[in-house]
């Protein structure tokens, strides 16, 4: 028996289509640099660095991102997270912490072939 109520996901906002704008490989990671509108967070700059696991499938990541909101406000975003490659495809799933307070875990999918970035976000707090 368990004293936690199970755990319900409600969206953040819409899904956000993201642009890659480069990717860095490399021997130990790699880099990636994507940009886009972000719902609630504005003109959002993500930098993703990725560590590789044993077999170079997957591993582990780090996320930091800047969201402008309007010319006087901008958002500060930390995350890490797992990642796994299928084919083209690469799966991120993190928790975010913002600047603002809120804390997001998001689901996203990089089309390396399409160089974009599909991010779902759930509210965490």
């Amino acid at each position: 028996m368990s004293d936690t109520e199970p755990m319900t996901l409600q969206p953040r906002q819409e899904r956000t289509i993201m642009d890659v704008t480069s990717v860095e490989i490399g021997i130990e990671e790699s880099v990636l640099h994507a940009e886009g509108k972000m719902g609630e967070y504005g003109k959002v700059y993500s930098t993703v660095r990725f560590k590789y696991n044993s077999d170079r499938s997957g591993g582990t990541f780090t996320d930091e991102g800047r969201g402008f909101l309007d010319e006087d406000t901008m958002l500060s975003g930390t995350g890490m997270g797992i990642w796994r490659r299928e084919g083209a495809r690469v799966i991120l799933e993190e928790l975010i912490n913002v600047s603002d307070g809120t804390q997001n875990f998001h689901r996203a999918v990089w089309d390396a072939r399409e160089n974009k970035i599909v991010v779902d976000s759930y509210i965490i707090r």
